[in-house]
């Protein structure tokens, strides 16, 4: 448990990040052991923080490990 006044120390935080990564992953592969799982980027509120492209595309790779960005405008049909 964390908030405000308590914050684990950085070991602690790196193992429940550890085992949180792990649960998800034994979750996953137990339904379909060939998806790839992305975790750990930094989308959303961290720092430092990767913006998602909006109304673009991005694309997972997961045979070269890799995530590209596209950040072109992209019209919609209609």
């Amino acid at each position: 448990m964390s908030n405000h006044e308590l914050v684990p120390l950085l070991g602690q935080r790196k193992q429940r990040r550890a085992d949180q990564y792990e649960a998800v992953i034994t979750q996953v592969t137990r339904y379909n052991k060939h998806a790839v799982i992305c975790a750990g980027v930094p989308f959303g509120h961290t720092r430092p923080q990767w913006i998602l492209p909006y109304g673009g595309s991005i694309q997972l790779d997961g045979h070269t490990q890799a995530i590209t960005a596209d950040y072109g405008f992209v019209k919609q049909p209609g």
